[in-house]
């Protein structure tokens, strides 16, 4: 193995500290990878000093922040610096990374819930549950009934004077054929019969809900 890669493989001043850290937090490698919303084994790399993991000293110093910010560790700059001279002990040939531009980096932080974070969720689900209840009482408001008629069909002949209507509508709608009121069971249903005489008849259903919204359905029939 070459010099360039002396510290692949062992345990660092920053990999031991980084360690430490995790373990008095209770965490696994992949339990603190989900909270710093890295993959578990840019951790183990990090604490291992296996800087081969990273394409880039900015990723490993990416990584080692969202960690310092996890963690909770106060001596951040400190351990910043450590990794900048355990990188350059293992590429002394690549050129490091400006720190200038490494410090103007954002990193956002993990996601936690706080009371806070809580609150404006509850009242952001508050505000959506509202919002569809006078959305569907708006679009009932603005719709006509729905009139399904299944008898008679447009244009049937029939032998008998007394024709089957039947068919289905809302059940809080009035419904009527030729002003005539037809009765509705508990589901909107109804099926009834009415006399005609002998003849062509037009037959004009109209269901008409609470908000005046009408739905109108016209056959045309011819009794024998």
């Amino acid at each position: 193995m070459s010099d360039s890669f002396r510290n692949f493989g062992n345990s660092s001043l920053l990999g031991e500290r980084l360690r430490q850290a995790r373990e008095e937090m209770r965490m696994t490698h992949e339990t603190l990878g989900r909270h710093a919303c890295i993959s578990s084994r840019y951790i183990r790399a990090l604490e291992s000093g296996d800087w081969r993991a990273f394409s880039a000293k900015v990723y490993a110093q990416g990584a080692l922040k969202r960690v310092i910010g996890v963690c909770r560790m106060e001596d951040a700059d400190f351990l910043v610096n450590a990794l900048d001279q355990e990188w350059e002990a293992a590429f002394p040939d690549i050129r490091a990374t400006p720190r200038s531009f490494i410090k103007n980096i954002v990193y956002p932080r993990a996601f936690a819930l706080t009371p806070r974070r809580i609150g404006i969720g509850t009242a952001v689900g508050i505000l959506v549950l509202v919002a569809g209840f006078w959305g569907i009482r708006l679009v009932a408001f603005a719709a006509p009934p729905i009139l399904r008629l299944i008898e008679p069909e447009d244009h049937a002949g029939y032998e008998s004077f007394a024709v089957s209507v039947r068919g289905r509508t809302e059940k809080e709608s009035r419904l009527t054929v030729n002003g005539r009121e037809l009765t509705l069971d508990e589901r909107g249903n109804f099926d009834e019969r009415i006399e005609l005489p002998q003849g062509a008849h037009e037959l004009e259903f109209v269901s008409r809900n609470r908000f005046g919204k009408e739905q109108t359905v016209v056959r045309h029939i011819f009794v024998k």
